[in-house]
């Protein structure tokens, strides 16, 4: 546990804006709009009483203990804050692809760093001149503090400015850089070439530019970048890859560049599933892409008892007989559930029959009745106290839906059924954890499609070192997306037949 004493105002300011404000390592999954109930820390001192609604958020025992909610208790003076220490994050650093070295932007006897700036983490290389890898540092990203998903931190920069969430990823930026030129032992002044990829809105966050465009309708940014911006990291030269739209990024155009599945011959889709699926269908020379909300069911966040991938984190789970074994991260005492482990549970349920086609737990003739508090709506793991809710189940119900209608929508596009697609990569965090067969029975991919799939891994860090190790790629991934057809999928009465009907888990019907 973390201990730090604080001097708060004492004007009664959100215990959450003073930890932000120290830098201290919490996550805000909602930006503070008192939904997730995830913010809870141990905390002592000048502090407000704690209100029914708070109390609502906490149980019985958890007060007990000290524990507040950061955006509910309000700070009138000093007070003593203990977090948990953050250990064994599950973070996926490293993507398969050619990574060739060609003409690099790195001038000889300099550094470059790749750099893939995502929305849940943060993954720099450091390479030299002759492509030789020197490092590489991950972490969850810092931004994190102003909400789980990108609409989040749109809305919280709306309300309190962007500079905090610029300057928040940027100051993290500078420290991997400074511990990766320390682990390589080379001056950190001779990094002077870097490319950074990332999503839409957190490439607006890095450079500054306002992404509040972004977060409505018509979904116009400021910039799509597939250009150089200057020195916004201390003496480096930044190159951004080309974004297709709002939510469609460079990360997913440098995953389209690492897999290589444009010059293949065979029907390709590639998945990027996160709070925002990204996603793109190549067949017989045409190329489609297309984005859609999948909410952060899949990141942990959006769960009761989810957390990321970090120790303790239940992150497989299978049926064993009349009971659910599972694994966590590290082997430790299991705290919560990550994507992984909820895709996994609800395979489980459904293979137990404790879970019916319309996503409605039911105890009766399942196979771990003991496990099932139909009354209440929720599931226990043996032996824990993490619960997988009624709730949560329609949220990855939802989630699912949203991917799959996704894919269906790109299919129609392209006159081709989803079983039909000859291969499917998945790239990213989440779909590097993934078990495909648990994914498959739930309907999140395609029918069929396990025996035909390529894990990338990290495909955007990947397109990003391809790029810094040979500049004349910045050619190739440029006419790669422009000839990206968009398909916009908001008010798309297609897509949302295929969301409707992607609903069910299977198509029994219920009794």
């Amino acid at each position: 546990m973390t201990d730090r004493k604080l001097a708060g105002a004492a004007s009664g300011e959100l215990l959450s804006e003073l930890l932000i404000r120290e830098g201290m390592d919490v996550d805000f999954p909602c930006a503070g709009n008192h939904t997730c109930g995830k913010c809870k820390v141990r905390a002592r001192g000048s502090l407000s009483p704690i209100s029914a609604s708070e109390a609502a958020m906490l149980t019985a025992d958890e007060i007990e203990a000290g524990l507040r909610m950061a955006c509910f208790a309000k700070v009138f003076g000093p007070v003593e804050v203990c977090l948990p220490e953050r250990q064994g994050e599950q973070i996926m650093a490293h993507g398969k692809g050619t990574v060739s070295v060609g003409e690099p932007m790195i001038a000889c006897g300099s550094y470059g760093a790749a750099i893939d700036i995502g929305t849940t983490t943060v993954v720099c290389k450091l390479y030299d001149h002759s492509g030789r890898e020197l490092g590489v540092e991950s972490e969850l990203n810092a931004q994190r503090a102003f909400g789980a998903d990108v609409i989040s931190r749109i809305n919280y920069g709306i309300m309190n400015g962007n500079e905090i969430i610029c300057q928040a990823v940027v100051s993290q930026l500078e420290t991997m850089l400074g511990r990766l030129a320390k682990g390589a032992g080379v001056p950190r002044h001779k990094i002077n070439r870097a490319v950074v990829t990332g999503n839409t809105t957190m490439l607006h966050f890095f450079v500054g530019l306002d992404p509040k465009g972004i977060g409505f309708v018509p979904f116009i940014p400021e910039s799509l970048f597939g250009c150089e911006v200057g020195e916004i990291l201390s003496g480096v030269e930044v190159y951004i890859p080309p974004c297709v739209s709002a939510y469609v990024g460079a990360d997913l155009a440098c995953c389209l560049l690492a897999s290589g599945m444009c010059a293949k011959k065979e029907s390709s889709l590639i998945i990027d599933i996160g709070t925002n699926g990204e996603m793109a269908l190549f067949k017989e020379g045409r190329l489609r892409c297309c984005s859609t909300a999948a909410g952060p069911a899949f990141e942990g966040a959006g769960i009761s008892c989810g957390m990321a991938a970090s120790a303790g984190a239940i992150a497989h789970a299978r049926l064993e007989g009349e009971s659910i074994s599972y694994d966590t991260i590290g082997g430790a005492e299991a705290r919560g559930i990550c994507g992984s482990g909820i895709v996994d549970i609800t395979a489980a349920l459904l293979e137990a029959e404790a879970l019916l086609s319309s996503g409605r737990l039911e105890r009766k003739g399942s196979a771990v009745t003991e496990a099932i508090d139909e009354e209440n709506g929720f599931f226990t793991f043996p032996g824990s106290r993490v619960k997988v809710t009624q709730e949560d189940i329609r949220k990855v119900q939802m989630a699912k839906a949203a991917i799959n209608a996704g894919v269906m929508t790109l299919s129609a596009h392209c006159e081709i059924e989803p079983e039909e697609i000859d291969v499917l990569y998945l790239c990213g965090g989440f779909g590097s954890f993934l078990n495909l067969f648990a994914a498959e029975k739930i309907g999140l991919i395609p029918p069929k499609s396990v025996e035909h799939t390529v894990v990338l891994g990290n495909g955007a860090i990947s397109g990003a070192a391809a790029l810094l190790l040979d500049k004349k790629k910045i050619n190739d991934i440029k006419a790669l997306i422009d000839s990206c057809g968009y398909i916009e999928l908001s008010g798309s009465e297609k897509f949302m037949d295929y969301y409707i009907g992607s609903m069910s888990f299977g198509e029994e019907e219920e009794e």
